[in-house]
């Protein structure tokens, strides 16, 4: 009984005291008609989910207080785990018409089973004050206890009808009682354990239920959430006592069985390789995923997710913001290096979980030989070995004592699905910086890093899918910690292992031999690679049609990672042999990208990327390592104080959850605006407007944006809303900031009779009721993104065009587009300078000023002089960008194969017979002057593969990937050239 009072009184605030404890179960009066069947009556006694604990609590706020009193009703508990919340059942306040009886069971009626019981004791606990609290009977043999029941209840409802001892009576509340009463879900520990990266890196809304006008859906769960992602996210942000920058060196390495026999330094010690060791420039915040131009459109904030999980950027050291190094006085080398193997033993009696360290030894020899003079300053902190997988953990020695609870796990997904020779294994670590006068206790950072190699072979890659699925589910690391198992036949529960995935972590890294190929014909591969021609672009061109990013697209493997853009050659496979090409790529395997080195994290620890390069220079294998480096952005604060920070909020938000039962604290909401006007939305311009939203209620509240209809999206493609949802206290104000913007997708619709835009905003109030936001905007039409077909029926400028009934007839088309033929026929006008002309960044005023007299018609505003070449750089920038923005290609797709497998001048010619009319017109006309631009060039070879680069992918865009760009370019180079 002892150790069951210590539960309760963990439960219980400091002001709160438990004065009796009885056990008991619940049943019907057994002395009234009530009665069950003597048949059943076993139950009552015998199955824990009858059994109850009653508990008599005493408030008192100090000593000339008024002592209150309650009978807590609360589960009975089969493990011995602390009591919570969730736990009480039913309180009774000890005043008023509160009453307590006890009564005798007659022994006749009692089960089999409780005939030898001294007594058998009905207790019927009542409270007549308080609408809706039903009298609870419970039954006992514990008399005694029963009995010190009875007289603290009888003193604490003494106390509570006393008549006032001064002349101002106490104000009898039970306020005291609402963190008990409330129906909220307890907060669950925010810092222990890092939140899952693959939920962080969703947005809000979308891990909330589903929910649309007029039908919320499961309001009690989302304010849950909402209220754990508030907390979480206020208590980092405000906590924060600075920030360190800790240096991180991955390495990722198919040795292919072979024992070290290079020179490793390149590759360790970061020094320069001459195959193009690089440092990234600095870069737009986009997708490492992504490739090709660079989006100006705003809504693209992140390829997978609105999410701030894709906050990782992409910058040069010196572009580093000003925070300190983890160690000051160290030197450039990395705080920590990290290194994966592959194929370290291929023999066949390890494919059976070999665990010789005999090669791991070797290479970690080599390891430290390659650091050189620097390597007294390291030492091996963690390794994990799975047949050929071996992972590799070395730190900088003054920071070995801030690393700890070290974790380690493997994973096989080779022969039979469980072979060793593929899969992956996985090392964990905290990271907790020295304390300080400010932070007493630091919090960890979690890293995790995981080394794995996946399914061989081109056709393979959703064999490489399905491994890395695999891989995740079953990499999971002991924390040391134990649960217990729910006890079964009355015997207590057995202890399990508490576990964590390898995303449950703030910084993740997979150092990985994906084995994704590239889907181009071999032949195309090695052209690309090796000719000069494609030089400027052969790594945009080829990651096109990468596996990988193909995965990460379709969101079907590693969709939250992020990797620095590829800017060295494909890493497998080299041949030593005769049977080898040019570059030194093995004959009877296609070159491709299978090294690689990703990451995520979460957004209290972003990560900057230095550095990511092959090194061609180490050959004693049929791949060439990786290496990049990294700047993880580590925060300071104190966990305890996190910990005190959360539970304050978590008090402040008080009736957030149970608002809506009562009607004395219902949530109130007002949009100050909820008309909303944006005026004339142009093409490719971004339009802002905030809207404020204000809570007017005596509780927090909390909203979000629902569709009108299951099938319905929250708002249109043209707009993006921000925040989705939010928490906000009382009299709090937030703005959500509405953003429009139309690109071509968009744009293809709205140009077709939609000049008036307007939409609803549904914002509903999580247990409460839906406000509306009405959003109106003009749209400005554009001649871009117009299908071929629809400009030929124009009859004058689109902005002239009234309605779709105001187009040609089908058979009075004309035979080219007016406006590309307006852009190549100034092009074309004598004295101007065109030497620049698509190879130049163009002035965007001037693309802006150019397009309008497109829209509407006007005259261009220039003249055309031999010194001025801003402008011909803007009309040619203008015509590539219209054509590109085209709906639909302007050669047809179904001609791809045809067009690919033109060998001669004539044959692509003769193909222009089958080409739409329009389309014909146009590649005429365009060809025509990409010809002349390139033959007046004085390098006329080198310009015509620029064009040729920039053109290809536009005049015979492959959106799918699916056909050869050589043989793609190859067809516009008969064109162009001479």
């Amino acid at each position: 009984m002892a150790a069951l009072e210590s539960s309760i009184r963990a439960l219980l605030r400091p002001s709160d005291q438990v004065k009796v404890v009885l056990e008991a179960s619940v049943a019907p009066p057994l002395n009234t008609p009530e009665t069950p069947d003597p048949s059943t009556q076993s139950q009552i006694i015998d199955e824990s989910r009858n059994k109850r604990i009653l508990a008599v609590v005493s408030h008192s706020d100090g000593p000339n207080t008024q002592e209150e009193g309650s009978v807590f009703i609360l589960k009975w508990k089969t493990t011995p785990r602390p009591f919570d919340q969730s736990d009480i059942l039913r309180v009774f306040p000890i005043f008023g018409g509160f009453s307590i009886t006890m009564a005798q069971v007659r022994r006749e009626t009692w089960p089999l089973a409780a005939q030898s019981t001294p007594g058998l004791l009905a207790l019927t606990i009542k409270q007549g004050d308080i609408e809706g609290l039903d009298p609870l009977t419970l039954c006992t043999p514990n008399v005694q206890t029963l009995r010190d029941v009875l007289a603290e209840c009888k003193r604490l409802k003494e106390l509570a009808d006393a008549p006032p001892a001064s002349a101002t009576p106490p104000l009898t509340t039970f306020s005291w009682l609402a963190p008990y009463t409330s129906k909220r879900v307890p907060l669950p520990p925010l810092f222990s354990t890092p939140q899952d990266l693959r939920i962080a890196h969703k947005p809000l809304h979308t891990r909330l239920s589903a929910a649309f006008a007029g039908e919320a859906g499961d309001d009690f769960v989302d304010i849950v959430r909402i209220r754990d992602d508030w907390i979480r996210t206020r208590v980092r942000e405000t906590g924060s006592k600075g920030k360190r920058n800790l240096r991180i060196r991955i390495g990722t390495f198919n040795v292919n069985g072979n024992l070290p026999s290079q020179d490793l330094s390149s590759w360790i010690g970061g020094g320069a390789a001459k195959g193009g060791d690089i440092l990234i420039p600095p870069l737009e915040e986009i997708s490492p995923f992504s490739v090709g131009e660079v989006a100006k459109n705003p809504f693209d904030d992140s390829s997978v997710s609105e999410s701030k999980s894709e906050t990782t950027t992409l910058v040069s050291e010196t572009e580093q913001e000003d925070i300190k190094h983890i160690d000051s006085e160290a030197d450039a080398g990395p705080d920590l290096l990290v290194l994966g193997f592959q194929e370290l033993d291929l023999s066949t009696e390890a494919l059976i979980y070999s665990t010789s360290t005999l090669k791991e030894e070797a290479w970690c020899t080599a390891i430290f030989a390659a650091l050189g003079e620097r390597a007294q300053g390291y030492e091996k902190l963690a390794s994990k070995q799975l047949v050929g997988m071996l992972i590799v953990v070395i730190v900088r020695k003054t920071l070995r004592g801030q690393f700890s609870d070290i974790k380690s796990s493997a994973a096989g997904t080779g022969i039979m699905g469980l072979m060793g020779n593929k899969g992956g294994t996985a090392v964990r670590m905290k990271f907790t910086q020295p304390a300080t006068d400010d932070v007493k206790n630091p919090a960890p950072t979690v890293f995790t890093f995981v080394n794995a190699h996946l399914a061989a072979f081109d056709e393979m890659w959703e064999k490489r899918n399905s491994d890395y699925h695999e891989i995740v589910k079953r990499l999971q690391f002991n924390l040391g910690v134990t649960t217990t198992t729910a006890a079964v036949a009355g015997q207590e529960g057995a202890p399990v292992p508490l576990t964590c995935n390898v995303f449950e972590t703030d910084v993740l890294f997979w150092m990985v031999n994906l084995n994704y190929r590239i889907d181009v014909p071999d032949a195309d591969v090695r052209t690309i690679l090796s000719s000069d021609e494609w030089a400027e672009s052969r790594h945009e061109t080829l990651l096109q049609y990468d596996q990988l990013k193909s995965a990460v697209r379709a969101r079907k493997a590693f969709d939250i990672f992020s990797e620095g853009p590829i800017k060295h050659l494909p890493t497998y496979r080299f041949n030593a042999g005769l049977l080898k090409d040019e570059l030194g790529y093995d004959l009877k395997r296609r070159p491709a990208w299978t090294d690689r080195v990703l990451y995520t994290s979460s957004t209290f620890a972003p990560v900057q990327q230095l550095s990511y390069t092959g090194h061609p220079q180490i050959t004693q294998s049929d791949h060439r390592p990786v290496s990049a480096e990294f700047s993880v952005q580590v925060d300071l604060y104190d966990l305890p104080a996190a910990e005190t920070a959360a539970d304050r909020l978590f008090r402040q938000l008080n009736g957030l959850e149970d608002a809506h039962e009562d009607t004395n604290a219902r949530v109130n909401l007002k949009i100050m605006d909820p008309s909303v006007n944006l005026g004339k939305l142009p093409y490719r311009k971004t339009v802002t407007k905030q809207v404020g939203v204000r809570n007017i209620g005596k509780v927090p509240c909390a909203y979000r944006l629902v569709p009108i209809d299951p099938e319905s999206s929250i708002h249109p493609d043209w707009l993006k809303v921000e925040p989705m949802t939010a928490l906000l206290l009382p009299d709090e104000l937030v703005y959500i900031t509405l953003t429009a913007y139309v690109d071509n997708d968009s744009a293809s619709r709205l140009n077709i009779d939609h000049k008036e835009l307007e939409c609803t905003l549904i914002l509903h109030t999580v247990m409460g009721k839906d406000h509306f936001i009405a959003v109106t905007a003009e749209y400005v039409p554009t001649c871009f993104a117009n299908k071929l077909s629809r400009l030929t029926l124009l009859p004058g400028p689109i902005r002239s065009l009234n309605s779709s009934s105001d187009l040609l007839a089908e058979d009075r088309a004309i035979n080219a587009p007016r406006e590309i033929m307006r852009l190549v026929n100034w092009m074309m006008a004598p004295n101007l300078n065109l030497d620049k002309v698509f190879l130049s960044p163009a002035d965007e005023s001037l693309i802006d000023s150019i397009r309008e007299c497109l829209d509407t018609g006007a005259e261009f505003p220039f003249s055309a002089t031999p010194n001025d070449d801003k402008v011909p750089i803007a009309f040619g920038e203008t015509l590539l960008r219209l054509l590109d923005s085209l709906p639909e290609p302007l050669v047809p797709v179904d001609l791809y194969p045809r067009c690919s497998e033109t060998t001669s001048r004539d044959e692509a010619f003769e193909l222009l017979d089958v080409f739409p009319p329009a389309a014909v017109n146009v590649w005429i006309s365009v060809t025509a002057f990409l010809h002349f631009i390139c033959q007046s060039s004085p390098d006329s070879d080198t310009k015509t593969n620029k064009i040729a680069g920039l053109f290809a992918p536009v005049l015979l865009r492959d959106s799918a990937n699916l056909y050869s760009p050589v043989g793609r370019r190859n067809f516009l180079l008969y064109f162009i050239q001479s």
